[in-house]
């Protein structure tokens, strides 16, 4: 199943550290910040990589010139609207998909444990899923973000930051099936984020809840968050 990787964005909330370096670039315990996600994806068998860049773009793509060495093929595609949001950085990548039903998704900045990874991979039946954390004991700051409400047969009923009832938070680690991509082209003419989308999208399409609470994951928005994630990856060596 190949891997589209969002890391288009300009990482606002981390400036000034990515005015002159790109957020997938921002050094975490010695190495780029997407690095480890890339690693630990290709630890889980992910082989094919669609890696979406926009702000610094060609400064991501020289920064990771050496991936080659976790034996992985990378396929990079400009977003050039970066600016209207990160569901317009998943439709550039839909002509790269045009022979796969699934694909799996994550954002750049996202830290996930082996065991989160082969847990989304494992419950994989042909069937779209969402990593949830029903416990996000490790989020700084919880109104950022995306919440989820989920039905009694485990499926996404809702979707985003701002809804007033909740069971968990996403993870921001899908697998996807391409007729999220009709919904994504609806929105093709202005500023759109991918929990909009699904949100739409699952007045249509049924995604499951992959539950891995308890296991650790961090999403790396704020100089805070960056801290954070220096101390849990000490925790995993």
């Amino acid at each position: 199943m190949k891997a589209v990787i969002l890391a288009a964005g300009r990482g606002e909330r981390l400036s000034p550290k990515t005015e002159e370096v790109p957020k997938p670039l921002l050094p975490l315990g010695g190495k780029p910040l997407i690095t480890h996600l890339l690693s630990r994806l290709a630890g889980a068998g992910v082989r094919e990589f669609i890696i979406v860049i926009g702000y610094l773009g060609g400064m991501v793509r020289r920064g990771l010139s050496s991936v080659k060495d976790l034996g992985i093929d990378v396929r990079w595609v400009v977003n050039p609207n970066y600016l209207l949001g990160n569901a317009h950085s998943l439709l550039c990548a839909e002509r790269s998909l045009l022979k796969d039903d699934f694909f799996l998704l994550s954002m750049s900045d996202h830290l996930f444990e082996d065991s989160i990874i082969n847990n989304i991979l494992n419950e994989f039946d042909d069937e779209p899923l969402i990593s949830i954390d029903r416990d996000p004991r490790y989020l700084l700051d919880i109104g950022e973000a995306t919440k989820v409400k989920i039905c009694g047969r485990g499926y996404v009923r809702d979707i985003g930051k701002e809804i007033p009832d909740w069971d968990a938070v996403d993870m921001g680690l899908f697998i996807l099936e391409r007729s999220i991509f009709r919904v994504v082209r609806e929105f093709k003419e202005r500023p759109a984020t991918l929990s909009q989308c699904i949100k739409r999208w699952i007045g249509e399409a049924r995604l499951r809840a992959c539950d891995s609470t308890g296991r650790l994951w961090l999403d790396v928005d704020t100089p805070e968050d960056l801290e954070q994630a220096e101390m849990m990856l000490e925790s995993w060596t």
